[in-house]
This record gives structure tokens, C-alpha cells and sequence, in this order.
């Protein structure tokens, strides 16, 4: 059987036409094919007989260059009727890119696009050296497609005068399905064999909350998992023996996990008879459904090409395999109740026991009671047998041998192994896409996972433009499209930022709130144009995504982290200052850093904190005598460590002789000496100062009143020392709380005086330090606060991502006043 295969071009670029007619004249000569294109018109015939032609064709190849692009013709008419037949299943489009251009925008970047040179993905014919090497391959992809089609069409059709049988429709089915999800594309644009690629999953020691949007959601939000009232995990298994096992399925996971392919790859192996060979299988894509009177029982029918009723008896029957994708991606709730009722419906009629249900959903919030009889399963992170396997079929399927595929994955374990971080990502199919794609753009992977999240986004924003085109969201698609990259970079960026300053959830948004920050970051006339785009964000790239009606969050935690970052390094050092203050802020900040590279972040951190006291100069000086005054000590230990060890001692002292009620009692005298010998701060620096002042507990620096002294102290911290601070610990009133200000402020006035000049006696008899720095309260606290911060960015060097040499260089500068860094 021949098929009808239509070239369609652009005037100007016949002599492309005429070399790729000349490369496939042996698949004509073959019978596998008969080209029909424009040369064909002959003079006196109007040239809508292509189009006539072209309704007729089962292969449709686009010579695409700017010539195509440009013409009115080629672009709205020849285009559009060949991606609409492509659509309805009934012709093979090919875009074959023959001069460079801008080609991959929708609809062509839904279509394989050739030729592809190995190692290099896609090239135009004019890019290659050899152009005899391009249309070789070319025709090479064209044998593969038509013998393809050439299998489908071997099929039997019915005639007027009988009906298929059972196994016809099985194998008409069967071979729909492998026609069209036999293959998936990368996001470089190649393809690769579904049954290359594997998902395992968690069984679940008990079903998953069925949630609606509320209280309950937000508490239950597992911020690292992207798990939302999930079932405990148990046992990890291989997602098709489970599969095999039960026949009612309920797939969860985040996206990017592997859902949809692991339902295509399903689809394929039940057409290939590697799964439940004796059921016909139907893939039902739920993102599709437009119409608010969509029935399940007819998208199955319109599936298999049948009527309701025949599908209805192939039902009773137990003949299918009903695979449904994306419960989540219906566009209301309302309506994905209503498709909810008719699983359920359809699934637990007892004639209807024999077929098999499976339905993925991107979160588990399922609207009134779950699915009956389904099983709750969970898509599980890859194992590194599974991330080496996925890296080789990635590199395989851009055409490299397999020599260059080994040498390729040793190359990326190598720089994975080296740096644990990108190891992480490894681990969610849609990171390691990510990855993959960088490693093929570039030739390596960056060593910082801040470098690998912009070029990644790039390509995101960049390359995988409208991925899924929605009609309903022209008008977002239209605004959002006309922003540059830039500009898409900074509005996820102060998205994601309003959530890190208003964090009611960190994770979650609300649709309502979260389309009023579009309407205003864009400057937008109207809410819906807010909401346009945000459904254009979602269906463009998919960094934002909804969990549930009305609920939106970044697709992947670790995104919207790094856009959080990205606006973190924005903020001037003043703006930095006011917020570290906060120590709400601060615990947010301490999340964020173990999970993001933080380098420039930190020292952005560093800065703004040493110029919160720069210009105090009493202040100044006050660090300068702390400088110079652990340079005077003959110590091993490191000099930021000595530094906080004086910082502490003296401005307890200050703040003693300074006589200020109201701040002496807001800091609390027991809890300022407690300060003085805890040093956790001068601990976190330096271990072995730590271990050798060894006290025998940790404190809190804002309210353990208790102090335990280890019997052997460095630094002059003698035994006489210890009790004579302990002395004077037991002179202040007891079980002092800040609520007891009367009783405190009667021994103040009547004791202070006295026990200051104890106090600081003894500070100048063991550690030299008796300076009276006379500092107002303005510099007091401002000192105090100035400590603080700096004991907040040691904390963010010990949890944090941090370089050895960034960490090194702030802990060195550490409490140092500004002419000394």
C-alpha cells in the first residue's frame, strides 16, 4: 500500500523541494510512498488543489526557513490544515528545518522536527557541512515513519456490511496507541522509546486525606515532599507488577515525577502484549476535556472509535484498560468533581469488574469520598540505577553511539559524585531533565547549583514555550509571551518573594491573591487578564501549577527557593539590615539557605551587617578595641572566636556600668552574665575553643538563667574567677523575670551601683578589661543587635550551602570594625 506523502514550502525555497524529492526517489520507487507538492500544479489550475492534495496525505512534511514563516500562505493555510489533520490521527506531520530560523513556537514545537545530527540535536539543512549527509538522514526518518503508518494501515478496516470483531478492535487499538505514545520528547526536543524509562512506587501503609482547600490543607503541606496528607510510605515497588496486581489504580505525585509516562508506557506495553495482552487500552488525557457536558463513557467510545452502546457491551464484557491522565489538570473544580463521580460511577458497577481502571492525579486532593476499590500508590524518587539508566537513554536517543553514551554518563557521574548538591536533584525525573539538557548544552554541569537553576529556567522560559496549548488562555498566552526573558525571570521572582514576606503558608497560594500580585507586578487593567496569565504560565512551562482548586504553588519547591534567593541578593544592604532583625525572617532565611546555594547571598548578609554600625564611631572604636585586644592574646584558637569571647565580656561590662534600668532589665542582668561564659557564638567558631572553655551545657542566649561551670576553663578562666563571677550571680534577685520589673528595679537602685563596680573589678583583676565605654543606649542596643546578627550568619555558615572559601573569607572578617576589612 503507497501512501500519499504532500511536501509543503515556501516559493523561494523550491530548490530544497526539488533536492529532498531527488533523496526519496527509492522509497517511491519502493512503493512506499508518492510525493505530491506544489511543482506538481499544473499551469491553469488554481493552487487550492494543494490543499486538496494535502486532505489527502498521510505524511505532510514542512520545509521550514524564513521563507515558510513569512509567507501568508504557507503559515495560516498549509500549516494549519496539516496540524489539524495531524491532530484528528489522520497524517504524520514532519517539520524539516531547512534554513535557520525561529521555528520552535507552538504549534510547531508539539511536532519532531528533523534533521537531527548526533550529539547535536537539531541543525537546518544549510548547517550541515555535508548537505547530502542532511537529506540522507532526512529520508532515513521518512522510511521509519512510513513503515510505521505502513503497519497501522495493514490493519483491516471494517466494511458497511460487518462489524469488527473483538480482536480487530484490539489491534486497531493497539496499534493507535503505539502510533501515538510509542515515543515521548525530551525537553531538547528529542524522542526516546517510552519503555526506556521506569517508574517505581510507594504503597501506603493507609489511603491519602481526601482534603478540601482549608485549614487542614495548609497544616498537612509537607513543604520538602511536595506531599499534601499523604499515606505513611511502606514498601517501594516496581510500578508495573503493581499495576498487574490491582485493577483500580490511583497514581499520585508531584509533578514532573513520572505519571503521564508511566501511563503512556502502560498504554505501549499492553499494545505490545507485555501488559494484560488480552484488554484494549485507552489513554484518556483529562486536560483536554473543554466542554462542560463531557462524558466519560463517550470519551471512551470516541477512543476506541465505536458507539456508546458497542462500548458499553465491550464494558459489561471486562475488555478494557480505561487509563486516565491528570484528574488534577481539569480546569474547575466543579467540573473535576463531576469527572471524579463518573470514575467512581463507571468503575464500581458490578458488570464493569472486569476492565481496569488507572487514573493519576498531581496531588492527592480527591473532592468527596475516594475512588471505591482504588489504590492509593505514590511515584517514588530514582534510585542511581534508575538516574544512570535515565542519563544513558537521554544521550542514546540524541544519537550518539554507544561508546560516546558511556563516555557522556561517566562525564556527568563524575561531576554529580564531585558535588552533592546537584546530586540531590538527580532524584525527580524532571531535575534530572534538567540537568541533562544543560550537560548537552553546555558540555559539563556547573559546579554550583546556582548556575545550573539559571540556565535551566533559561531553557525552560526560553525553549519550552506554550508545551500545551490551551485556547481558552489566548489572552494570557498574548500578554505573557510579549514579556522578555528577563521579565519572566523577575515576575517568578516577586512571586516568589511576596510568599517569602507573607508567609501564611510558604508553599501554597491562594488563586485570588496570587492573580492580584500578577495584576499589579504587570500593571494590568483586569483581574481575569491576571488570571490569563497565570493559566499561561502554568500551561506555557509549568513552574506554576494548581494542587487544587484554587490552590497554586511552583511546580517544585526548590524553584521557587532559588527565585527567593535571586531576590534576596536584589535588596540593598540597608533594606538586608532591617529584615535580619526580624527573627521570624531569620528562621525563614535558615530554611532556605540548607537548600540553595548561598554564597552571594551570605556575603551580601556580611555586608549589610557591617554597615548597620558603620557609622557609630564610638561603635567603631568599641570593635577596634576588641580587635586589638584578642591580636593581644598568644592563643591557638582562631581570632574570630577570641573576638566574640571579648565582644561578649566587655559589653556586658558597658552595659553594667552604663547604668540603664530599662535595658538592664530588658536584657536581664543573670541572663547578660549566663552570655558572658556561655559563648556559643565563639563555640560555633572554633571547636576546640569550645571544647577547652567546656562548659558542661549549652544556653540560650535570651532566657536560661541557669550556669553550670566546668571545672577546668583556657583563657585565664580560673577557679577563682568562676567563683567570684558565681558571687556575684547570687547577688542578683531570685528567679528574676522580665514581668518582675518592681522587684528588680528596687535592687537596682539600691544594690547596682555596688555590684557594677564588683563586676568590673573583677573583670580588670583576670582578664584586663575594665574600660568604661560610657555608651548611650542608642549604641548599646545597636551593639547587641549588631551581635546578634552576626551570631544569625554563623548559623547560616554551619546550615547553609556555602563554598569553603566564601565561608572562610566571612568568618575571617568576622567583628571586625570597617577600616580593618
Amino acid at each position: 500500500m503507497t501512501l500519499k506523502l504532500f511536501i509543503s514550502y515556501a516559493t523561494r525555497d523550491e530548490i530544497f523541494c526539488d533536492e529532498l524529492d531527488t533523496h526519496l526517489a527509492l522509497l517511491k520507487r519502493q512503493g512506499f510512498i508518492d510525493t505530491w507538492s506544489a511543482r506538481d500544479i499544473t499551469a491553469g489550475t488554481d493552487r487550492a488543489q494543494a490543499i486538496g492534495n494535502l486532505h489527502t496525505a498521510e505524511i505532510i512534511l514542512l520545509l521550514i526557513s524564513p521563507n515558510f514563516i513569512a509567507s501568508d500562505y504557507c503559515y495560516d493555510s498549509e500549516l494549519s490544515h496539516a496540524i489539524e489533520r495531524h491532530q484528528q490521527g489522520k497524517a504524520r506531520v514532519v517539520p524539516i528545518i531547512v534554513r535557520p530560523c525561529e521555528w520552535k513556537f507552538a504549534p510547531l514545537d508539539q511536532l519532531q522536527a528533523i534533521p537531527s545530527k548526533p550529539g547535536e540535536g537539531i541543525k537546518s539543512v544549510t548547517q550541515w557541512e555535508n548537505r547530502d549527509e542532511a537529506f540522507l538522514a532526512i529520508a532515513q526518518e521518512i522510511r521509519r515513519v512510513a513503515k510505521e503508518l505502513k503497519e497501522v494501515r495493514s490493519i483491516p478496516k471494517p466494511t458497511s456490511q460487518r462489524k469488527e470483531t473483538i480482536e480487530e478492535i484490539r489491534s486497531r487499538c493497539r496499534q493507535t496507541m503505539i502510533s501515538q505514545y510509542n515515543s515521548i520528547r525530551l525537553l531538547n526536543q528529542t524522542e526516546i522509546m517510552v519503555d526506556q524509562l521506569y517508574v517505581d512506587v510507594w504503597l501506603l501503609k493507609r489511603p491519602p486525606q481526601t482534603l478540601q482547600p482549608g485549614l487542614k490543607m495548609w497544616a498537612l503541606f509537607d513543604l520538602r515532599n511536595d506531599r499534601l496528607g499523604m499515606g505513611d510510605r511502606d514498601i517501594r515497588a516496581d510500578g508495573m507488577e503493581i499495576a498487574n496486581q490491582r485493577n483500580r489504580l490511583l497514581i499520585l505525585g508531584k509533578p514532573g515525577a513520572g505519571k503521564t509516562t508511566f501511563l503512556k508506557h502502560l498504554a505501549v506495553d499492553c499494545s505490545k502484549e507485555k501488559f494484560q495482552s488480552d484488554l484494549i487500552p485507552v489513554l484518556i488525557e483529562l486536560r483536554q476535556i473543554r466542554s462542560r457536558d463531557w462524558k466519560l463513557l463517550d470519551a471512551i467510545a470516541e477512543q476506541l472509535e465505536l458507539s456508546p452502546q458497542q462500548t458499553e457491551k465491550l464494558l459489561k464484557q471486562g475488555q478494557l484498560l480505561i487509563l486516565m491522565d491528570g484528574l488534577d489538570e481539569v480546569p474547575s473544580s466543579g467540573f473535576r468533581g463531576s469527572v471524579q463521580r463518573q470514575v467512581c460511577e463507571l468503575a464500581k458497577k458490578p458488570e464493569n469488574a472486569g476492565n481496569r481502571f488507572i487514573l493519576t492525579c498531581r496531588t492527592q486532593i480527591i473532592t468527596g469520598e475516594m475512588p471505591q476499590g482504588f489504590m492509593a500508590v505514590e511515584v517514588a524518587d530514582f534510585t542511581p540505577e534508575q538516574v544512570q539508566r535515565f542519563v544513558e537513554n537521554w544521550f542514546c536517543a540524541s544519537g550518539l553511539t554507544k561508546n560516546e553514551v558511556e563516555q557522556q554518563w561517566q562525564k556527568f557521574a563524575d561531576a554529580i559524585n564531585q558535588n552533592p548538591a546537584l546530586k540531590e536533584l538527580t532524584v525527580t525525573p524532571v531535575l534530572l531533565s534538567l540537568m541533562c539538557w544543560v550537560f548537552e548544552d553546555t558540555g559539563e554541569l556547573p559546579t554550583q547549583t546556582t548556575s545550573l537553576y539559571n540556565q535551566g529556567i533559561n531553557l525552560l522560559l526560553e525553549r519550552w514555550n506554550e508545551w500545551k496549548e490551551i485556547p481558552e488562555w489566548e489572552m494570557g498566552n498574548e500578554v505573557y509571551r510579549a514579556l522578555t526573558l528577563d521579565q519572566k525571570k523577575q515576575l517568578l521572582t516577586n512571586i516568589a518573594a511576596w510568599k517569602f514576606e507573607n508567609p501564611k503558608n510558604f508553599v501554597l497560594f491562594e488563586q485570588e491573591v496570587l492573580t492580584q500580585q500578577i495584576v499589579k507586578l504587570l500593571k494590568l487593567k483586569k483581574t481575569s487578564d491576571g488570571e490569563a496569565v497565570l493559566r499561561a504560565i502554568e500551561a506555557q512551562h509549568g513552574l506554576l501549577v494548581e494542587r487544587a482548586d484554587q490552590l497554586w504553588s511552583f511546580s517544585h519547591l526548590t524553584f521557587q527557593e532559588h527565585f527567593i534567593v535571586q531576590w534576596l541578593t536584589q535588596l540593598s544592604s540597608e533594606q538586608l539590615a532591617n529584615k535580619i532583625a526580624d527573627p521570624q525572617w531569620q528562621e525563614r532565611v535558615k530554611q532556605l539557605v540548607k537548600f540553595q546555594p548561598s554564597d552571594k547571598l551570605l556575603k551580601l548578609i556580611k555586608q549589610a551587617i557591617d554597615q548597620f554600625i558603620s557609622q557609630n564611631d564610638k561603635n567603631q572604636r568599641f570593635l577596634m578595641w576588641v580587635c586589638q585586644k584578642a591580636e593581644s592574646v598568644n592563643s591557638p584558637y582562631k581570632p574570630s572566636a577570641l573576638r566574640a569571647f571579648y565582644f561578649t565580656l566587655a559589653l556586658v561590662l558597658a552595659l553594667a556600668l552604663a547604668h540603664d534600668f530599662d535595658f538592664a532589665c530588658d536584657l536581664n542582668f543573670d541572663c547578660a552574665l549566663d552570655l558572658a561564659l556561655d559563648l556559643d557564638f565563639a563555640r560555633d567558631l572554633d571547636l576546640d575553643f569550645a571544647r577547652d572553655l567546656a562548659l558542661a551545657r549549652d544556653f540560650d542566649l535570651a532566657c536560661d538563667l541557669d550556669l553550670d561551670f566546668a571545672p577546668d576553663l583556657a583563657l585565664d578562666l580560673n577557679s577563682k574567677l568562676l567563683d567570684e563571677l558565681q558571687q556575684l550571680r547570687e547577688q542578683l534577685p531570685q528567679n528574676l523575670c522580665k514581668q518582675d520589673f518592681e522587684s528588680f528595679k528596687h535592687w537596682w537602685h539600691k544594690e547596682g551601683q555596688r555590684w557594677t563596680q564588683a563586676l568590673r573589678q573583677v573583670m580588670i583583676d583576670h582578664l584586663n578589661i575594665g574600660e568604661d565605654w560610657q555608651l548611650t543606649k542608642f549604641q548599646s542596643q545597636a551593639l547587641w543587635q549588631y551581635y546578634d546578627a552576626n551570631e544569625f550568619l554563623v548559623e547560616l555558615l554551619k546550615e547553609g550551602r556555602v563554598s569553603e572559601e566564601v565561608r572562610q573569607e566571612i568568618e575571617d572578617k568576622l567583628l571586625l570594625p570597617i577600616n580593618r576589612l
